[in-house]
C-alpha cells in the first residue's frame, strides 16, 4: 500500500511540472498593455492597429523629410534675394553714374549752342569786312584781329567737337552695357519671384498634409510592441 502511494505521486509532480513549463510561454508571449501616441501626448479613442500605425509612421517621415527640403530651399532663396538686392543696387547706382553723364552732355549742348552763335555773329562780321574792301593801315588791322578771331574760334570747335565724340560715344556704349545688366538683374529678379511664388505654394501644400496628420495620426493611442515590430521590419 505504502510503494503504490509513491508510484503514483510521480506522475502527478511530473504532469504539474509539465503544465508549469507550458504556462510560462504563454505568459510571455502576451502582448504588451503599454500604450503610446506619435504626438507624445496623452491619447484617447480606438487603439490604432499595426497597420494604421504603420502608415502614420511613414507619413510622419515623409513630412520631416519634406520639412528639411522646405527649410533648405528657403534658405537657398533668402541667400539669392540677397544677391538680387544686391544686383539692384549695383544697377542703380550705375544709372545715377549715367545721369550725371547726361548733364555733362546737356552742358555741352548749351556751351555749343552758344559757341554757334558766336560763329554766326563772326561770320556775318567777316562778310561784311570783304564786302567792304576797305584798304589801308586800319583795314590791314581789322583783318589781322577777324583772322585771329577766327583761329581762336576753330580751336574752340576742335576742343568742343572733341569733348563730344568722348562724351556721346562714351554714353552710348556706357548705355548700351547698362541695358544688358538691367535686363539681366530683371530676369534674375523674375526667377526668384517665380520661385518665391513656388514655394510658398509648397509650403502651404505641406501644412496642409500636417494638420491631416495631426487630426488622424498625432494623438492616436498605438500599442508599444506594434511599434517596436514595425522597427523591427515586421
Amino acid at each position: 500500500m505504502h510503494k503504490l502511494i509513491i508510484r503514483n505521486s510521480l506522475p502527478a509532480a511530473l504532469a504539474a511540472a509539465s503544465m508549469l513549463a507550458v504556462a510560462a510561454p504563454l505568459a510571455a508571449a502576451a502582448p504588451s498593455a503599454e500604450t503610446k501616441t506619435l504626438s507624445g501626448k496623452t491619447g484617447s479613442g480606438k487603439i490604432m492597429t499595426r497597420e494604421e500605425l504603420r502608415a502614420c509612421m511613414g507619413r510622419q517621415q515623409e513630412l520631416a523629410s519634406l520639412k528639411g527640403e522646405l527649410d533648405a530651399r528657403s534658405q537657398s532663396l533668402q541667400t539669392e534675394r540677397e544677391a538680387v538686392e544686391r544686383q539692384t543696387a549695383e544697377v542703380k547706382a550705375e544709372q545715377d553714374a549715367l545721369m550725371a553723364s547726361k548733364g555733362g552732355v546737356d552742358g555741352l549742348n548749351a556751351r555749343m549752342a552758344a559757341f554757334s552763335a558766336k560763329a554766326k555773329d563772326y561770320r556775318e562780321r567777316r562778310s561784311e569786312f570783304e564786302a567792304a574792301d576797305k584798304t589801308g593801315p586800319g583795314a590791314d588791322r581789322e583783318r589781322r584781329l577777324l583772322d585771329k578771331e577766327g583761329d581762336e574760334l576753330a580751336k574752340e570747335q576742335n576742343a568742343l567737337n572733341a569733348e563730344r565724340d568722348r562724351l556721346v560715344g562714351g554714353t552710348e556704349q556706357s548705355v548700351a552695357a547698362f541695358n544688358a545688366r538691367v535686363e539681366a538683374q530683371q530676369r534674375a529678379a523674375q526667377a526668384w519671384n517665380d520661385k518665391s511664388r513656388q514655394l510658398t505654394a509648397d509650403q502651404e501644400a505641406y501644412e496642409d498634409r500636417r494638420l491631416d496628420w495631426l487630426d488622424e495620426c498625432a494623438n492616436r493611442r498605438y500599442r508599444e510592441d506594434d511599434e517596436k515590430a514595425i522597427r523591427a521590419g515586421k
